[in-house]
């Protein structure tokens, strides 16, 4: 009778021992999940800085982005026009990643309502360039920008 209490006993211990650990496994994966959404909005904003950091201190980048913000490419030198190339593409790319951030959870509504946006505003300078973003950029991103546009949000 004694080892069936004891058994009884233990078994309640183990039994309050797993609740408490899974308790802790709760605890860890919900700090684990904030420190990857603090971390993704974090590596968002140094992606920007840079971006924006590299564009101030390039006084040649900024010639050629005011150019073709004019919807002026004719006046660019065919160097320029690789780097504006190169620059449109690397921002696309970024705004992929912050595409794939916001689908895994770690990019709020606002951010990715503004990366659309910026996308969308990329287009025409991508038709001109002659990038096939199709080819070369995720097809549910392409569509996503596609889809912005059209709506005219």
């Amino acid at each position: 009778m004694d080892t069936d209490r004891l058994n009884r006993w233990l078994t309640l211990i183990a039994n309050i021992g797993v609740v408490a650990g899974l308790i802790l496994l709760v605890v860890e994966v919900r700090h684990a999940i904030t420190v990857s959404e603090s971390e993704a909005f974090r590596n968002r904003g140094n992606e920007i800085q840079e971006a924006m950091q590299e564009l101030a201190l390039s006084g040649e980048l900024a010639e050629i982005l005011a150019a073709a913000n004019a919807s002026d490419l004719d006046s660019l030198t065919p160097v320029q026009l690789v780097r504006l190339d190169a620059w449109t593409r690397a921002t696309l790319y970024r705004m992929q990643s912050q595409f794939k951030d916001y689908h895994l959870g770690y990019l709020d509504e606002y951010s990715y309502h503004y990366m659309l946006q910026g996308a969308s505003n990329l287009l025409p300078r991508c038709n001109e360039l002659g990038i096939r973003i199709e080819e070369n950029y995720d097809p549910e991103f392409i569509r996503a920008i596609r889809e912005f546009a059209s709506a005219g949000a």
